[in-house]
């Protein structure tokens, strides 16, 4: 797992701490000298996969207030990008912080500009973070962290002092926003000592504010100084109200207990308090460029494919585990259906055994039930043929039946077609009319003597009878003999060889299919 750690530096030292759980533990000091930087080097190499941020609490920093017109996009990163090169032109490490819109005039945004105009002081130190490739994730200042030591309802104008090993900070407050910070180093000294001095540095703030015009004269200036209980008792003594400030001594203890810290304190220095403020919540602008934070990409880059790839192997693993409960479900339910097939077959041999013995094999027994099953079509006979029959014969009352030759037959004796061309092949048989056996009738009929001379009534008498006659279902008529020869062949006769006329005769053929 990736730890943080975050890199305190300042003037003449560099302090390594960890970061996790509340806690924040000192892991190295590092002076800067080459002996130092060797031993900083190593150091890296043996936490490459740490990921460091750098706070820095230096002396050489700049602060402007700049407003600028409300844009966004390229145009307000472009007057950033020109405002910060005015103002702190040669170096690198410039920020700016938006400290909202004003409320007259044109509403312009107020920007905070912060740098570190030393970058003489960082290159060391980014050097050896280079060589290591170490993952270096930020730059900050240390007045970028103070703002989380703030109450919730602060002073309108507010003057801060902390404790480092670097010296005394001052940093002053409108309206919860930061407008200038200020580092001082002091000599080590006892505690009233260190009480005096800073009471004359809140002093010679209070006169440069005031001489910046950024707070009235004769107004006290509300100032806290953050300080360990120990020392608490000599800053009173010596920090006394007066015309221009009104001190309040801010408990270091209960501070750190406030924000989360769990690591002691054993007195008034607070950079375990601030790496632990910049851990827990960092500011969204830091100083370092692009270029020194190359491996910090790479970093990301790969943590992103590993989560990826994480999120991959799960979704598969998850996916092979859906495949195997449903493998297991589909074994077992082949498994019951095999064993059901089991029982069927023994329940079916059981039935098979318990039936009487007949002398006869399977083969012949099924023969012998597809013999029955015919049998048993035929025993119908031509019964519903002579049936069907006899209803077109109500329907048409004229005609009259001379002869009828039935049997029961397996195949259709399909006549072929005649036309003036010659001999065609029969149409073929409807689906439903594939297979026998059928019934079928062969029908000499005549038609009444009163139609002799009207052919064109004959044919469509006819017609209209085998029509009726074919609506059954099952059922196929077709013409053998019409009582019209309309073959054109034939030798037409003169009407008066026969002198006595005769009834027109035809004939069919019925099948129905039993």
């Amino acid at each position: 797992m990736t730890q943080r750690r975050v890199l305190f530096l300042d003037a003449a030292h560099l302090t390594a701490y960890r970061i996790g759980g509340g806690s924040v533990q000192p892991e190295g000091v590092f002076a800067a000298d080459p002996a130092g930087l060797a031993a900083f080097g190593t150091y890296l190499t043996q936490q490459h996969r740490s990921v460091f941020m750098l706070l820095a609490d230096v002396a050489e920093e700049g602060f402007q207030i700049e407003d600028i017109p409300n844009s966004s996009g390229k145009d307000r990163r472009a007057i950033i990008t020109r405002k910060l090169a005015q103002h702190f032109y040669g170096t690198p490490y410039s920020i700016a912080l938006s400290q909202g819109r004003l409320k007259t005039g044109r509403r312009d945004e107020r920007l905070l500009l912060m740098a570190l105009t030393r970058p003489q002081q960082f290159e060391p130190w980014l050097a050896v973070m280079h060589d290591t490739q170490a993952i270096l994730a930020s730059i900050y200042s240390l007045p970028q962290t103070i703002l989380g030591l703030l109450p919730r309802q602060p002073p309108p104008q507010l003057l801060l002092l902390t404790r480092t090993h670097a010296g005394l900070r001052q940093s002053f407050f409108v309206e919860g926003q930061m407008r200038f910070s200020r580092l001082t180093p002091l000599p080590e000294g006892s505690a009233d000592e260190l009480a005096m001095a800073s009471a004359l540095q809140a002093m010679k703030m209070h006169q440069y504010l005031a001489s910046q015009r950024l707070i009235e004269r004769g107004k006290p200036l509300s100032t806290m100084l953050l300080a360990h209980p120990a020392q608490a008792a000599a800053l009173r003594a010596r920090c006394r109200d007066n015309a221009e400030l009104r001190f309040e001594v801010l408990d270091l203890l209960e501070t750190a207990k406030r924000v989360g810290l769990h690591s002691p304190l054993a007195d008034s220095h607070a950079e375990a308090l601030f790496c632990h403020l910049l851990a827990r919540k960092p500011p969204a602008e830091q100083f370092a460029p692009p270029a020194e934070r190359q491996f910090h990409r790479l970093w990301q880059t790969r943590y992103v494919l590993k989560a990826v790839s994480a999120v991959i192997l799960a979704g598969g693993m998850l996916f092979a585990a859906k495949l195997g409960l449903e493998m297991l479900h589909t074994q077992n339910t082949i498994e019951q259906i095999q064993q059901q097939t089991r029982l069927d077959q023994q329940r079916y041999d059981a039935t098979l055994q318990s039936l009487p013995k007949i002398p006869l094999s399977i083969d012949n027994l099924r023969a012998l039930a597809d013999r029955a099953d015919q049998v048993a079509k035929r025993a119908q006979g031509p019964a519903p043929l002579l049936m069907q029959l006899s209803q077109s014969l109500d329907a048409f009352p004229n005609i009259t039946i001379e002869r009828l030759e039935w049997k029961i037959t397996e195949r259709i004796e399909s006549a072929p077609s005649v036309v003036a061309a010659g001999v065609v092949a029969p149409p073929p048989l409807p689906a439903n009319m594939a297979n026998g056996p059928y019934a079928q009738a062969i029908v000499a009929a005549q038609l009444p003597i009163s139609m002799a001379g009207n052919q064109r009534g004959q044919l469509a008498l006819v017609a209209d009878f085998i029509k009726h006659l074919g609506t059954a279902p099952d059922t196929l008529v077709t013409i053998l003999q019409q009582p019209v020869d309309t073959q054109s062949g034939k030798t037409l006769k003169s009407g008066d060889e026969k002198s006595t006329p005769e009834a027109p005769k035809f004939s069919f053929r019925l099948t129905r299919k039993l």
